[in-house]
């Protein structure tokens, strides 16, 4: 049995780490802003009804991805990587995408359920999408494991590039919802591409190495598909009983939520697991670099949301057009609370590299039931209880993941939050003055201009955009200051300015480095 090691880079843990993060969130930015123009575009184009079928065409598409990542990640988890794991590993991705091909087949008359026709008509391209989805080179995952980010980071952008392309000019021709389903199928068959051209192999079908995944591997695919269900549980309760017009304003309200939050820090995961297990394996723990992830975690996602719902309606007019308005809501709650919610992203990957997936199935099992009991409850009061619903079971999220924390960090309860406590104070601070320049403006009717009017648009970007920079300083700048107040401690601050230290010498060249002649 041949054993594969691919030489890792010969930078330190954590220069590879800080550098694959960078270029992870460097792409991700790119990406959501690509995800953010495509947003604004298609919303103009289609209907919210539109949007009401592509909300469960979603739903189902990253169900699948969940599938086949929960699957691929066991190679970043093993010590020892061989050809007939990989093989194994090609094996179990081929077999879960028929399976899932076949089950979505069989479930046309539960879809009719739901009383979205649509859906039945989308159920071949949704089985062509789950045989796609596993067709990826099983070594890719072996680009992550020895902190070769820039392949995945490549990954993201290509596929962003190529949904955001196809979505747009489809859409342009087509004006209905079979504009964002070619896309995705376009885009699953970029990703298949990517993975064997930057990580080429001949797999065979071989089940010889199953006792080294389906133990980890079993759990890991539970795990998966109850947070996934917990997660989009509110999108379903409200389609399925508030219809389709609600369906699609959570959807757009929702999307936006995601995108600056679940989705920013989602390429950043693909760092942290890596990294724990990392850690895990050279060191005997992970528990340093668990708080670390958790510091920066919050540093970005925290003032980003806070933010983000504090300008919501402004960013939903400006954006997507008067019609979503009432999205602006979504925001105002759910922002804030998914924000801290994705230190569950941490916990999760920590209980990955301790191999303790059960209990970690377990939790996210209680979450579903709670989330499912909140929301047929909250949708009794319309889309408002609906709204409340989802954030209670946000908050029951929060609870949860900071019990789990406990087992892998040091200090109390609330230890993962009050380590980035200087995090929390600036987003404070970023708050009360994006409050008191928006009390400034004076109220929207004594102003003199209304939101339905086009002529009103210019003023409104004028004004979103002195919210966002107003926002952006006051919180760098208050970070900065109480970071200087007690000591410049190693932080969340520190390790922001090491990165940024590093990108500028691996671009530009450190000043010792440089020739003579070449530059002061």
């Amino acid at each position: 049995m041949k054993l594969i090691d691919p030489a890792k880079p010969k930078r330190s843990r954590s220069t590879a780490l800080a550098l694959g993060a960078g270029a992870l969130f460097v792409s991700s930015l790119f990406s959501q802003m690509l995800g953010l123009m495509t947003l604004v575009v298609t919303a103009r184009l289609l209907t919210p009804a539109d949007f009401g079928v592509i909300a469960y065409f979603m739903i189902i598409v990253a169900l699948l991805e969940i599938l086949q990542r929960s699957v691929m990640v066991i190679l970043i988890r093993q010590d020892e990587i061989s050809d007939d794991l990989l093989n194994t590993v090609f094996t179990i991705q081929i077999l879960l995408g028929v399976i899932s091909a076949g089950l979505i087949w069989l479930s046309s008359q539960l879809i009719e359920l739901l009383n979205v026709p649509e859906l039945v008509e989308l159920i071949p391209s949704l089985c062509l999408l789950a045989l796609m989805s596993s067709l990826r080179s099983p070594r890719f995952p072996l680009l992550e494991r020895n902190f070769r980010f820039g392949f995945a980071a490549g990954e993201e952008t290509i596929s962003r590039v190529t949904y955001t392309l196809f979505a747009i000019l489809l859409a342009w021709f087509w004006r209905d919802f079979w504009a964002i389903v070619v896309a995705v199928v376009l885009t699953q068959l970029a990703r298949v591409i990517w993975s064997f051209s930057v990580a080429p192999m001949l797999p065979r079908l071989t089940l010889r190495c199953w006792r080294d995944c389906f133990g980890f591997s079993m759990w890991s695919v539970g795990v998966q598909i109850i947070q996934f269900l917990t997660t989009n549980m509110p999108q379903i309760v409200i389609g399925a009983t508030l219809g389709l017009v609600d369906a699609g304003i959570f959807r757009i309200g929702y999307r936006f939520v995601l995108l600056f939050t679940v989705q920013v820090f989602a390429p950043l995961e693909r760092v942290i697991y890596p990294g724990l297990a990392d850690a895990s394996r050279t060191e005997g723990t992970s528990q340093k670099t668990f708080e670390q992830a958790n510091a920066i975690l919050l540093g970005i996602i925290v003032p980003i949301s806070v933010g983000m719902a504090l300008v919501s309606k402004y960013m939903i007019i400006v954006v997507a057009g008067y019609q979503w308005v009432a999205a602006a809501q979504v925001i105002w709650i759910l922002a804030p609370l998914k924000a801290v919610e994705t230190l569950q992203a941490n916990v999760k990957s920590a209980s990955y590299v301790e191999g303790n997936t059960r209990l970690l199935f377990l939790r996210n099992g209680m979450l579903l039931i709670i989330t499912i009991v909140f929301m047929l409850f909250g949708t009794r009061f319309g889309f408002t209880g609906a709204l409340i619903g989802a954030g209670a079971s946000s908050l029951a999220a929060i609870f949860i993941t900071l019990i789990m924390a406990r087992n892998f960090g040091v200090g109390g309860f609330f230890k993962p939050v009050l380590a980035a406590w200087r995090s929390f104070v600036a987003t404070g601070v970023m708050t009360v003055a994006v409050l008191i320049l928006i009390s400034a403006y004076g109220n929207e009717d004594v102003a003199g201009w209304a939101y339905s009017s086009v002529d009103d648009l210019p003023l409104l970007r004028i004004r979103f955009s002195a919210q966002v920079l107003t926002g952006i300083v006051t919180y760098i700048g208050t970070h900065l200051l109480l970071w200087h107040m007690v000591g410049r401690p190693r932080g969340f601050e520190s390790m922001a300015l090491d990165l940024l230290s590093k990108i500028k010498n691996h671009f530009i060249g450190s000043p010792e480095n440089r020739k003579p002649g070449t530059g002061t």
